[in-house]
C-alpha cells in the first residue's frame, strides 16, 4: 500500500505520527466524535495517545488491515482532523471510511475535502472499487458531506451502532461510493 501524503483543496492527508498525540487526545474526547462514532476510546492524556499512535496505526498499515490518517492544513501545517479506511475486504476490494474534524474546522468545504482525499487514497493507492460509509440517521451533516462528493444511499440499518459517549443505539444510513462517482 503506497502511503505518501496526498494534498488537495488546502488539506494534506498523511500517515499519523506520535507528534499527532494532541489531535488524537482532543478528538477522542470530543462529544460529537464520541457520540457518532463507535469504538472511540478517550485517551487519558497525550502520552497515552502518543503510545497508541506509536503502536496501533503502524501495525494496522503493516498488516493491511486499516489505513489511518492525520488531516492537516496545507498552509499552516496544523492538524485539523482524522480519517480512517477500515474493515478492508480484499476479496471485494472494499473498505469503510470515517472522517472527523476538530470543532473549529467543521465546515462543509473542509469536510468534503477531507472525505474526498481519504476516498481518493482508497481508490488510487489501495485499489479499492467501493468505499462504504455509515452515518447516524440523526447526523445530517455527515450524510450531506458524503452526498456532496458522490456517495449514494444504499440502505438503512436500524440500531446499527452504539455511540461511544452515551452508549445510545443509533440507526444508520448506509452509503456507498465507487471511483466513477467521486466528485
Amino acid at each position: 500500500m503506497r502511503d505518501e501524503p496526498m494534498t488537495a483543496d488546502g488539506l494534506v492527508l498523511r500517515r499519523p505520527h506520535p507528534r499527532d498525540a494532541a489531535l488524537v487526545h482532543r478528538g477522542t474526547h470530543d462529544p460529537l466524535v464520541r457520540e457518532f462514532l463507535q469504538g472511540v476510546v478517550p485517551h487519558p492524556d497525550t502520552a497515552a495517545a502518543e503510545r497508541w499512535l506509536t503502536d496501533i496505526p503502524p501495525m494496522l498499515w503493516r498488516t493491511g488491515r486499516a489505513a489511518y490518517f492525520t488531516l492537516q492544513d496545507a498552509e499552516t501545517g496544523d492538524a485539523v482532523g482524522w480519517a480512517e479506511l477500515v474493515d478492508f475486504d480484499p476479496g471485494y476490494e472494499r473498505a469503510e471510511v470515517t472522517v472527523w474534524l476538530l470543532p473549529e474546522h467543521r465546515r462543509l468545504r473542509t469536510a468534503k475535502a477531507a472525505l474526498r482525499l481519504a476516498c481518493r487514497f482508497g481508490f488510487e493507492r489501495i485499489g479499492l472499487r467501493r468505499i462504504d460509509a455509515y452515518a447516524a440517521a440523526d447526523n445530517m451533516p455527515s450524510q450531506l458531506t458524503g452526498a456532496a462528493i458522490g456517495f449514494r444511499r444504499a440502505g438503512y440499518r436500524p440500531a446499527l451502532f452504539r455511540g461511544s459517549r452515551t452508549h445510545r443505539l443509533h440507526d444508520a444510513v448506509h452509503a456507498t461510493l465507487v471511483p466513477e462517482d467521486l466528485c
